[in-house]
């Protein structure tokens, strides 16, 4: 081999190196899978309730479980308003803050429209969440009376993506 030919491979080698560390490190701070289930109670206050029209706001507790470790054993607190026409459910709002064990917290906007599911959005987050971003999707897999008066209890799925920056 010449030397001219070892210099060329050490330099190929060299840029597949680079490029190598490039790829690892676009994949790592690539969006990743969200997939959590907050089992949650609510309490909740009636502004006004009739046969055609139900407002109320909430207030909800609950803790995560998640096959992905980092979303697994948060505790989760919201605070929600909804309205509900002839029975059925037409608007949402809710913001919620889920909180790890360091303390370190991220907090979501999510909008209902119709049934118990709605779109949900990161607006940001401390520690470790600092800076992220992504959304998804939300959807009740269960709702239950609860032994409480004024109150609610359930289990919601949410499923999306996630992206902490660089």
């Amino acid at each position: 081999m010449t030397r001219k030919s070892s210099q060329w491979k050490r330099i190929a080698w060299g840029y597949m190196g680079i490029l190598g560390v490039i790829i690892f490190v676009s994949i790592a701070h690539a969006q990743q899978p969200v997939d959590i289930t907050d089992t949650w109670l609510a309490k909740v206050n009636t502004l006004s309730e009739s046969k055609e029209l139900v407002l109320l706001s909430s207030e909800v507790w609950g803790i995560t479980s998640s096959d992905n470790k980092i979303f697994d054993n948060m505790t989760s607190r919201c605070v929600a308003v909804r309205k509900v026409v002839d029975g059925k459910p037409q608007k949402s709002l809710l913001y919620s803050k889920f909180m790890d064990n360091d303390g370190d917290y991220f907090l979501l906007e999510t909008i209902g429209e119709g049934a118990p599911q709605g779109t949900w959005t990161f607006l940001g987050g401390t520690g470790k969440w600092k800076g992220i971003k992504g959304g998804g999707k939300a959807w009740w897999t269960a709702r239950v009376k609860s032994q409480m008066p004024d109150a609610m209890q359930g289990r919601l799925k949410m499923t999306g993506t996630f992206e902490l920056p660089k």
